[in-house]
């Protein structure tokens, strides 16, 4: 019985384990068939869709930034470059704790909570996942070498070089070059689809000046790229790329020797000059004080460099070239220009100036300014005269006898009372005033005591510094209106190679043209202005701006000009009708001193118009400075052709 029952129990313990045999055998074929059907399925049925997914890890598309084109001036000197800095960029997906690598960073180059911020704002306009954001812009060696030391320590996170626009003559180009700065959420807003594609890679765009009106152009077309990365982030091959186009270069008119030569002569004074070529109508500089280094905005100015800015109570943003709109005695010569051109003077009409101009039937006097002198007036003056010695009553007469409706569409012609620059959309357009505009504007008539300051200057006509200086080429260029440019040409091949620049909407229409004689009657007016000496028959004094320009230097070529002063608060007098002494004035309320100015030689090389805020004197203070200008441009051209005579006589003397 007991060999039985071991027999029994060998058989069942048999029997149990083949059982479990089988179904362990069964388990683990059928997790087989699994695995190698999920195999199949993976290798086949869903390899593309999983090849994809990989390829998605390791390839990954990135924009390539165009490089920006550069800015040269007429004589081929850079006026705005790239340079190449250094950043320290951030790859989010990569980067693992980074609120602990900001602190490290905070600690080690200064990272400041302006920057993160300013990082948040490129991240969210990040196109492309797994690409680079700046976290902070322009390095310095002593920060490049802090964070490779510590670099194991930041994940996703590194230092990458970048061309970064510079100029290199920093506050000098300011308000005529412009900048560029990082695009902000309203540009992008602003941009269609196309547009905004084309700035992926890219985030700075031109402000102001030149570097917006012909930011298409500088810019260039972005590229495109795939590359294969590593688990770390890291390139390590390009798998295929489509170049981008840079940006054109572009010439322009401007002389930055010129440029640099006006801004001296202004100096820490407040105001504008602006010089125009007088036959192609290219501005060869144009300055505004005071002014501000663009290269702060390039990399991102500061909240305090901004606030200090914005607070200054001169407003160095604020661009008088092309804003200020004070324009004093300097319209006279247009105004005799338009007495002549209407017929209600002639270059023998005569009046006598008691020293104010009276409306017939009214007791106000408009004064001139020799009233305030000496209680007089120029006696017996023709046109010629009252140009040099800018005689406010005649003029007062002329603006009478014309009107202000012919005083309207004449100063039109001239460009005044809209922007007629071709490539500078800021700029203020200014007041050519008629009954219309008064109505419109001030929901008044036009009452006839308005009409005679509008001969002087000193009523409601208000002009900038760059219509000015282009009203000075105008009658520089014998009457003729060139519409002001800063664009000279455009590169068409390869560097260094340019072509002019074809505006549309070149050409000017003058109905009201002067006639030879006339122009050169003022023309000759105006050079008096600056170069005749005391007048004994008359016993005046000579050409106003005389003392200051020519006086004590005389010229070394003719010269043209025109003196203006503009009131700010109109005229200072006590209770007793006496001109208070200017020392008593705060600056801020003393008058706007300006000048035009002109080589008055047959081919007039440059016009010049000069504006200084609260400057009181137009030709003592004014006049001088647009001859430092002329100057500056002349002489050296006049030693240049002096030298080649000499050397031409030389070879035809030679045997």
């Amino acid at each position: 019985m007991a060999q039985r029952f071991r027999l029994d129990e060998h058989k069942k313990e048999s029997r149990i384990f083949n059982g479990r045999l089988i179904f362990s055998v069964s388990v683990v074929f059928l997790l087989v068939v699994i695995l190698v059907s999920w195999l199949v399925n993976l290798q086949f049925v869903q390899h593309e869709y999983y090849s994809a997914r990989s390829d998605g890890n390791r390839l990954h598309s990135q924009y390539i930034p165009p490089t920006r084109g550069l800015i040269y001036d007429r004589q081929g000197r850079l006026l705005a470059e790239n340079r190449p800095i250094f950043n320290l960029t951030v790859v989010r997906e990569l980067a693992e704790d980074f609120d602990q690598s900001l602190q490290l960073l905070r600690d080690e180059i200064g990272l400041t909570d302006e920057d993160i911020q300013q990082y948040q704002v490129r991240q969210d306009r990040r196109a492309v996942p797994r690409s680079s954001v700046p976290l902070k812009i322009k390095l310095d060696d002593d920060q490049i070498a802090k964070i490779a030391v510590n670099q194991h320590r930041l994940p996703g996170i590194a230092v990458e070089a970048q061309l970064l626009r510079y100029y290199p003559y920093d506050q000098g180009t300011s308000h005529s070059i412009g900048y560029v700065s990082e695009i902000n959420r309203e540009e992008l807003q602003g941009m269609n689809e196309e547009e905004a594609l084309n700035y992926r890679a890219t985030d700075h765009i031109g402000k102001t000046g030149i570097e917006k009106t012909y930011e298409e152009l500088l810019h260039g077309t972005v590229g495109f790229e795939t590359v294969e990365k590593n688990n770390r982030g890291s390139v390590t091959r390009v798998l295929g790329r489509t170049d981008p186009e840079p940006g054109r270069d572009i010439q322009l008119h401007l002389d930055i020797a010129l440029q640099m030569a006006a801004e001296e002569a202004l100096g820490e004074r407040r105001g504008a000059i602006v010089a125009i070529e007088p036959s192609t109508g290219g501005i060869l500089a144009m300055i505004s004080k005071p002014d501000y280094d663009p290269n702060l905005f390039v990399t991102g100015i500061s909240r305090d460099q901004l606030g200090a800015l914005n607070r200054s109570r001169h407003s160095p943003m604020f661009n008088r070239a092309i804003n200020s709109r004070v324009p004093g005695s300097t319209i006279k010569p247009i105004m005799g220009l338009a007495g002549l051109y209407y017929g209600v003077v002639d270059q023998e009409f005569v009046i006598n100036d008691p020293g104010y101009y009276r409306l017939q039937g009214r007791s106000r006097p408009y004064y001139d300014w020799t009233w305030w002198v000496d209680k007089s007036g120029h006696g017996q003056i023709d046109l010629e005269r009252a140009i040099y010695q800018s005689c406010n009553t005649y003029f007062s007469h002329i603006a009478v006898e014309l009107g202000i409706d012919k005083i309207h569409d004449y100063l039109l012609t001239w460009g005044f009372g809209s922007n007629e620059a071709l490539d500078v959309p800021e700029a203020a357009v200014g007041i050519v005033p008629s009954p219309e505009w008064k109505r419109e504007n001030k929901g008044l008539p036009w009452y006839p005591g308005e009409t005679p300051p509008e001969g002087f200057g000193n009523g409601m006509f208000q002009a900038t510094t760059l219509q000015m200086a282009s009203a000075a080429a105008t009658i520089a260029n014998h009457g003729q209106f060139v519409r002001p440019r800063m664009l000279k040409a455009i590169q068409s091949g390869g560097e260094g190679e340019f072509a002019e620049a074809i505006f549309d909407g070149e050409a000017v229409q003058q109905p009201l043209l002067p006639s030879a004689e006339d122009i050169a009657y003022v023309r000759h007016a105006m050079e008096h202005t600056v170069s005749k000496p005391y007048d004994r028959e008359h016993r005046r004094h000579e050409g106003t701006a005389y003392p200051y320009i020519a006086g004590e230097e005389p010229l070394a070529y003719p010269m043209g000009g025109k003196s203006g002063t503009a009131q700010v608060v109109g005229v200072q007098v006590d209770s007793r009708g006496n001109r208070i002494d200017p020392e008593e004035i705060s600056d801020e309320h003393l008058n706007h001193a300006m000048f035009i100015a002109f080589d008055a030689s047959p081919e007039s090389r440059i016009a010049v118009a000069v504006f200084v805020e609260n400057g009181e004197g137009g030709s003592s203070v004014a006049g001088p400075l647009a001859r430092e200008v002329l100057d500056a441009y002349l002489l050296p051209r006049l030693e240049q052709e002096e030298s080649q005579d000499s050397e031409a006589l030389l070879l035809t003397s030679s045997p």
